[in-house]
């Protein structure tokens, strides 16, 4: 909730519209297909995921002999090497992200399938694998990786619900922020508010 909260009233409000709008389309209740309309709000949770990482470090052993590519050189790793990543080396890369890497820029996903936009969720590795896999036997992918999501979207479906905007003391913690809530704006329109 810190980078949301950090985000602003303006931000704020587009969620709120949006998170409104659907669930309005869905007869006034939060349903699964109107959280596949909230683009935004998916795009918002997948922003923080990206920039906090809950798993920052990994480490493994490589199962057979591989090259690793980065943008200036390639890597021979050999069967049986012990390799190390540090997820925010990628996922707060400026190459990829531009400018605005290392900040919340919570409209980052939202865009046409197959856009630019979604073409950076390749990049997005929280969950041990690339976004846009999914969890399989055959990888060390994060099975609750959707349940994950999913879980981001509702809490900010359920805040924007009762709330127009909100703020928030932050304190960076040890391993993860500390958010405080301070302030509210009670809902003005939405089914909240009947």
């Amino acid at each position: 909730m810190a980078h949301v909260a950090e985000a602003g009233e303006k931000f704020h409000q587009r969620l709120a519209t949006e998170i409104r709008a659907a669930v309005a389309d869905a007869g006034g209740k939060v349903r699964m297909a109107a959280l596949e309309k909230m683009e935004l709000t998916k795009s918002a949770v997948l922003e923080v995921l990206r920039l906090d990482t809950p798993v920052k470090r990994q480490f493994g052993r490589a199962k057979a002999d591989l090259n690793i590519e980065s943008h200036d050189a390639v890597f021979a790793v050999k069967k049986g090497e012990i390799l190390f990543g540090y997820q925010p080396c990628a996922t707060r890369d400026p190459r990829l992200f531009g400018a605005t890497a290392g900040e919340h820029v919570g409209d980052r996903f939202v865009g046409e399938e197959g856009s630019k936009l979604r073409k950076l969720l390749q990049y997005v590795y929280w969950s041990n694998g690339r976004e846009t896999e999914n969890p399989s036997v055959d990888n060390k992918q994060c099975p609750g990786k959707n349940l994950v999501v999913l879980v981001g979207r509702l809490l900010l479906v359920e805040v924007f619900l009762r709330y127009d905007n909100f703020t928030a003391d932050i304190a960076k913690g040890p391993t993860a922020p500390t958010v405080e809530f301070i302030g509210a704006t009670k809902a003005s329109s939405g089914p909240e508010t009947a």
